[in-house]
């Protein structure tokens, strides 16, 4: 005979043919199975002998079978009973699990938060809550800015630059993040102690290109402003962008919350970028109060105290 044990609810078992037991009974069964000795099992458990026969008998009952063979203190497993005990063992493991689960996550909670902007001073603030809040893990993911599967619902917070890819998003500027020139140590614009955009003419420039329709701000403006470009290069990876550089093979704009990597890079020097127009918005947005975790409204909370907004 095949027993299908499933949870009915916090406290009970429910066997297919209607047979109702306590969780209590279950482990009452499982260590009488391991020791086979009623008195051993008792002294585990912390109950009386008596009140562990009365469990066991009570289960079997409800079974309509014996689990034990019975020569006095001492019990032995029948084939209902190793069937019974192989069963409800697996049972009792997953259902651990599930509660070890549940108290973790508890016990210490999960914020959940997509990148998609290089940000020293957001990894500051992120650094600051962590410090106050060290029970709170955190799961943070640098998005792909042209992903076109990007699934925000899965995050407590977003950090993107405003965009036109982003226009759809709703959220609050946290801070303006104003460009730099990343050049080769070789260029002559190292001379210079800050440059303005009418300085890239001539200039080969790497630009950052998302999509087909999705370019970075400083393309844009070079275009408006009709400067006289010395050839463009477009990739979608600042890895390959930096690489370019370091490399000697064109000069690009960065903005200087993401300029980090360039300017370890021995090669590479960063230069200042006298146009005010040329800034990126840092936005942050996060879910509907009403779908955002207990730790997600502590941090949106302690995000708009650090920079302030309203």
């Amino acid at each position: 005979m095949i027993m299908i044990i499933y949870i009915t609810d916090r406290n009970m078992y429910r066997i297919k043919g209607w047979v109702e037991m306590e969780l209590g009974q279950i482990r009452y069964f499982i260590v009488a199975a391991q020791f086979q000795n009623l008195s051993k099992a008792a002294h585990i458990l912390n109950i009386t002998q008596p009140a562990l026969s009365k469990s066991i008998s009570k289960l079997e009952e409800e079974l309509g079978v014996l689990l034990f063979d019975r020569s006095g203190k001492r019990v032995e497993l029948n084939e209902y009973g190793e069937r019974f005990l192989e069963y409800v063992t697996n049972s009792m493991q997953e259902l651990d699990d599930a509660i070890g689960a549940v108290k973790n996550q508890v016990s210490s909670p999960a914020l959940y938060l997509g990148v998609l902007h290089y940000s020293d001073k957001f990894m500051r603030c992120l650094g600051a809550f962590s410090v106050e809040n060290p029970n709170v893990s955190i799961q943070l993911e640098r998005l792909d800015i042209a992903s076109n599967d990007l699934d925000t619902n899965k995050y407590d917070m977003l950090l993107y630059p405003q965009n036109q890819f982003f226009r759809k998003y709703k959220g609050d500027m946290v801070y303006s993040d104003p460009y730099v020139m990343a050049v080769h140590r070789s260029n002559t614009l190292v001379n210079m102690k800050s440059v303005r955009l009418s300085d890239a003419a001539d200039q080969r420039i790497v630009f950052m290109k998302y999509s087909n329709k999705l370019f970075d701000l400083p393309y844009h403006m070079c275009v408006s402003l009709d400067i006289n470009l010395g050839g463009c290069i477009f990739t979608n990876s600042h890895e390959v962008q930096k690489w370019l550089i370091a490399n000697n093979v064109g000069v690009c704009f960065v903005p200087q919350g993401g300029a980090e990597p360039y300017a370890s890079d021995p090669q590479i020097e960063i230069l200042p970028v006298d146009d005010e127009d040329l800034r990126q918005d840092i936005m942050i947005g996060f879910k509907r109060e009403k779908h955002l975790s207990v730790i997600g409204k502590q941090f949106a909370s302690f995000v708009s105290d650090y920079f302030g907004l309203e």
